[in-house]
């Protein structure tokens, strides 16, 4: 089971800094031996609530950068020599039960409902009584939530802390022993139905630890300097429905049981303010939310290259030109010139993604082609795609080739390429994720000369344009305004050298999918794409391909996203979620903002949209996880360490 550790210090205490510290450290390296699979710390100030949690071992949580920030400001602040003031700190190091700690919301101290808790059990009717109080709103997959939500909704309706902690054992099934910390009240409070918490308390109150096991408290004692800080104590268990709580000013404990037939309660006073709660992962949050953006589009400052005018119109707004149609007409002259084949007219590229799937329609429906389709399925077609793909082809009446990689030595070199990534992360080289779908360009010049038919049309939608893939490899020019893999020449040589160095320096990209990723570089950017290009004369609007794809093909959509875009993509969710949480945007905003400058949505719509879309689509990443052999935590551990391109907001008032 996991451990839950902390101490809580008077403000005459004799606990100093360096003390303080220590015993910080030997109760995490203690704890950690009951969980190791994520950690966190909750610390009360007199004024706020600090807490982060993260999906590392409760020692390594100690050394990251947030968390010696923090310490360096908070323990001065909290333990000098015989100076302190009101401070509590606990802690938790988990063995996960309940969701997986790769998605940090699942790991503790919780936040709910006023309450700052962590837990070391399982409950087992969680589902259960999530369904019976439908007025309580579940963001995470973890037990430990439930028990803060409930605890916080009784005391929020008036309950005394004694009455309310009963009310919630009588509720729940299973296993908890809890610490917890209130915004509204100057208390800590400890609870168990098993027996699996020990307290050391200094005969004088001005000092006391917890942890779940008492030979952790005996090895917190064996240190000296924080022996004789502590002076004469007892040690004792939590026992099985027993509690305590702990004044914060004086640390007169409380010991009550909770039966509610046996026991007296404490009296603690209810703040007229509480205090601020800090939650970095809530911070991260609202620092994207809160990100300065173009004034008329709605990419943000971390967008590279980005610059903004006295306006705050940025220079992508100012450097783009409307895409010109050629129109109907002009796509009926070219399809007029097609020379048909024996069986079709033509091949329409099919990804099975909105796009593709509309041309395929409009080129049957309204062009009257004869067309087979093309699909080069490189192990990431998903199968939403494929299901999609079969509705539109089945009613169309249209051949569907699938030209198959070797899907097993493809997910291979993907997961290669990732986990030489996970080691040494680089915005830059996100796209080496997809590299294995770039030979899409190859094998259509094979099928062409294979059928004999020379005709071939493809829905690239220009205003897919991502100028951000290449601006993260310092190169400031990007995609060209036509194609969106066109690059100049020089541009494509600085590419190359970026990507060459970065392999250099991480030699775990020389594997054997580096002749893979070079006949992809050659396929993307070097063989002819002698296409029709479909949108280049047909004009795109999200509603009217919507409206086809749903009413007349039944379309299905991710359960997981509210948009048509990116859904049959098996690698869209994990690389928009990195770029998401370090930059803070993703493909979403600059679609949107190219929607925006063409006049097809208001500023306003496309930040709600965003806002949604950007969401991790976290199934989305597990599956792609679980396809190519990527450790789902591990990976989200790494990305989620990464540092920000952004700064974290300020604490929030609770």
């Amino acid at each position: 089971m996991c451990g839950i550790f902390g101490f809580v210090a008077r403000p005459d205490s004799t606990l100093g800094q360096e003390q303080a510290r220590k015993a910080l450290q030997t109760l995490v390296r203690l704890s950690e031996r009951r969980g190791r699979e994520a950690s966190g710390l909750a610390a009360r100030l007199d004024d706020r609530i600090w807490l982060h949690k993260a999906p590392l071992t409760a020692s390594r949580l100690l050394t990251r950068p947030e968390v010696t920030t923090f310490l360096d400001a908070a323990i001065p602040e909290a333990f000098p020599q015989a100076q302190g003031s009101l401070r509590a700190i606990i802690g938790h190091a988990r063995l996960t039960t309940n969701g997986f700690q790769g998605i940090r919301g699942n790991n503790q101290p919780v936040a709910a409902g006023g309450v700052v808790g962590i837990h070391n059990g399982i409950i087992v009717n969680v589902d259960t009584l999530w369904r019976a109080h439908p007025e309580l709103t579940r963001h995470t997959d973890v037990d430990t939530e439930l028990f803060m939500a409930l605890l916080g909704d009784r005391l929020g309706k008036g309950e005394s802390l004694a009455d309310a902690l009963s009310g919630v054992y009588g509720e729940i099934e299973g296993s908890a022993s809890v610490a917890l910390l209130f915004e509204d009240r100057d208390a800590l409070a400890l609870a168990s139905n098993t027996g699996s918490l020990h307290v050391c308390l200094a005969d004088d109150r001005r000092l006391a630890f917890f942890a779940s096991e008492g030979p952790f408290l005996d090895g917190l004692l064996a240190e000296k300097a924080i022996a004789d800080a502590l002076g004469g104590h007892t040690v004792r268990q939590v026992a099985a429905g027993q509690a305590l709580a702990l004044d914060l000013a004086s640390l007169e404990p409380t010991w009550f049981g909770l039966d509610r037939d046996s026991r007296t309660g404490p009296e603690i006073h209810v703040r007229s303010r509480p205090v601020a709660l800090f939650d970095t992962i809530e911070a991260e949050e609202e620092a994207r939310r809160s990100l300065p953006r173009c004034t008329r589009c709605i990419l943000p400052e971390t967008m590279p290259y980005i610059e903004f005018d006295e306006q705050g119109v940025c220079n992508y707004c100012h450097g783009y030109k409307p895409i010109e149609r050629l129109g109907r007409p002009a796509l009926e002259r070219v399809v007029r010139g097609f020379k048909p084949g024996a069986t079709a007219d033509c091949v329409v590229a099919f990804s099975g993604g909105r796009d593709s799937s509309y041309c395929l329609h409009y080129a049957v429906k309204e062009l009257g082609l004869r067309c087979i389709a093309y699909t080069y399925d490189w192990g990431m077609v998903n199968d939403l795609a494929r299901r999609n793909q079969a509705r539109v082809t089945g009613k169309l009446g249209v051949e569907h080739i699938i030209i198959s990689a070797d899907i097993k030595r493809k997910r291979r070199n993907i997961r290669m390429n990732v986990e030489a990534w996970l080691r040494k992360p680089d915005l830059g080289l996100i796209p080496l994720f997809m590299a294995g779908d770039k030979q899409f360009f190859y094998w259509a010049n094979v099928l062409k000369k294979e059928t004999g038919i020379e005709n071939s049309i493809w829905a690239e939608n220009q205003l897919e344009r991502t100028h951000f893939k290449v601006g993260f490899c310092r190169i400031a020019s990007g995609n060209c305004k036509k194609r969106i893999y066109k690059m100049s020449a020089a541009d494509r040589m600085r590419l190359a050298a970026y990507y060459s160095k970065n392999f250099l320096k991480n030699p775990a990209y020389l594997n054997s999918s580096i002749l893979d990723t070079i006949t992809s570089y050659i396929s993307y950017y070097v063989i002819p794409h002698d296409y029709t290009w479909f949108y280049d004369y047909v004009g795109w609007e999200e509603n009217s391909v919507n409206d086809i794809l749903f009413n007349q093909y039944d379309w299905e959509l991710d359960p997981e996203s509210t948009t048509t875009w990116r859904i049959g993509d098996g690698t869209a969710a994990f690389y928009n979620f990195i770029y998401y949480t370090v930059a803070g945007f993703t493909e979403n905003d600059t679609f949107r903002s190219n929607q925006i400058r063409e006049g097809q949505i208001t500023r306003e719509r496309a930040l709600a949209l965003a806002a949604e879309e950007n969401r991790p689509r976290y199934q989305g990443i597990m599956n792609y996880c679980q396809l190519i052999g990527v450790d789902f935590d591990m990976a989200l551990s790494a990305i989620n360490a990464m540092p920000k391109l952004y700064p974290l907001s300020r604490e929030r008032t609770a």
